[in-house]
């Protein structure tokens, strides 16, 4: 296996101090700054796709700064000294209670308490590790983007229920998110609740269309 495949989308690494030198790629000036301001603080970045003909230990990682912009960081994989998964909801709540108080306490107590592996990526992840108001990556308009993993089809579909239950009651904000499937693959949870012919399957280095069955066979075969 080669170390970079290790890490799957919205995995988030922590680098050595000396990630500068590890750098497979060249940066602008002001890209380096900023990106010297953030790990300077010890904060990770998030796993980004490989492209092709990558070199089996490159890692591709992206840095996003408020205002949407986007810095991408190409490191040999063994400037990795620590890699964890995204944030659970339950870790960012007290950060989401500030734009919407009560969807925030609601969001927690039905999704959170039915599927409390819920995780959290996009703004609000961002916001978690910044750790720093200085960075408003969240505004009342933001939308919560959610993922799970889930352990069957039938914990898949009470999930989506509770999604769509919440956003019936609650205008803000709205819930976007993905659902990770066997393999290590993502879908939009959206897309896949509307139930179209094919859909968009994201991985860590690629992107293709897939029948919507192929998805369904994927969490029938882990029930098996």
């Amino acid at each position: 296996m080669r170390q970079a495949d290790v890490y799957r989308r919205h995995d988030w690494v922590y680098l050595t101090d000396y990630w500068g030198r590890q750098l497979v790629a060249s940066l602008s000036r002001e890209n380096k700054d900023a990106l010297a301001r953030w790990m300077a603080q010890r904060r990770p970045l998030v796993v980004a796709r490989r492209q092709e003909g990558d070199a089996p230990d490159l890692l591709r990682l992206g840095l996003a700064l408020p205002g949407k912009k986007r810095i991408c960081v190409a490191v040999s994989a063994d400037a990795v000294v620590m890699r964890r998964r995204p944030p659970f909801l339950l870790e960012v709540i007290k950060i989401g209670a500030g734009f919407w108080p009560e969807a925030m306490r609601e969001l927690v107590a039905t999704i959170g308490c039915a599927a409390p592996d819920t995780r959290i990526f996009g703004s609000l992840a961002w916001q978690f590790f910044s750790a720093d108001p200085a960075y408003s990556y969240v505004t009342p308009e933001s939308d919560i983007d959610l993922l799970l993993t889930p352990s069957r089809g039938a914990n898949l579909s009470a999930w989506i229920d509770l999604l769509q239950d919440f956003e019936r009651r609650q205008l803000a904000p709205r819930l976007d998110g993905e659902i990770a499937l066997p393999g290590g693959n993502f879908v939009s949870w959206r897309e896949f609740a509307a139930r179209p012919k094919k859909i968009l399957v994201k991985g860590a280095d690629n992107i293709s269309l897939r029948p919507i069955e192929d998805i369904d066979a994927l969490f029938s075969a882990r029930a098996a």
